[in-house]
């Protein structure tokens, strides 16, 4: 249940959550759950998720629209 279903460089999606690693010496990785998901949107290379308990908005920047459209599709078919 650990298969990487896009792997987007700093930007894992696996089937019920989405891992950001961030920092440039000292590495962090953000786990955010589908679960937590209130709205999920894609505009061009960016994709805007908001979460219920939070009132700022997580961006993650794809390399390019195919990868932010298939890290769309993969959160709305996984959303529980």
């Amino acid at each position: 249940m650990n298969d990487v279903l896009l792997d987007a460089g700093n930007i894992r999606l696996y089937w019920n959550r989405v891992e950001v690693v961030s920092g440039l010496i000292f590495k962090k990785t953000n786990v955010y759950y589908y679960s937590d998901f209130y709205s999920v949107k894609a505009s061009g290379k960016t994709l805007t998720i908001k979460k219920a308990a939070m009132k700022n908005a997580i961006m993650l920047q794809f390399k390019n629209k195919k990868q932010a459209k298939e890290a769309l599709d993969i959160i709305n078919s996984h959303k529980q």
